[in-house]
């Protein structure tokens, strides 16, 4: 089983499960705390905590420190929303269960696009 769906099977949200993963994969130290309210399309069904969390991912990663310098991450954020929206039809977590994708083939697919885009 892939790590980032053990996480999630031992407990952990889809948001905190990416984190987790990516922490544990690049020895990044990204507080999973942060994404603890992102799981369940933020609690309420919206944008899908496998997504969010992995655009957290990104900006902790590949982000900006200072106003003075580029934004690299839009681009890169916008390059994996639109996968996984061609994927899936999709970024809602309610629409997701209603086309019967689990949470863990969210996490699992979005985890891997997140892996190429952070190499």
């Amino acid at each position: 089983m892939v790590r980032v769906v053990e996480f999630h099977k031992d407990g952990y949200n889809c948001a905190e499960s990416i984190l987790k993963a990516i922490n544990e994969e690049t020895g990044a130290d990204i507080p999973v705390s942060i994404a603890s309210p992102f799981g369940s399309g933020m609690n309420v069904g919206t944008t899908c905590g496998a997504i969010t969390g992995t655009l957290m991912a990104v900006g902790a990663l590949k982000g900006r420190n200072t106003s003075e310098e580029e934004n690299n991450t839009k681009m890169l954020a916008k390059e994996i929303m639109v996968r996984i929206k061609e994927k899936y039809g999709t970024l809602e977590c309610v629409e997701l269960k209603k086309k019967g994708v689990s949470c863990d083939n969210i996490i699992e697919y979005v985890y891997g696009v997140l892996r190429e885009y952070t190499k």
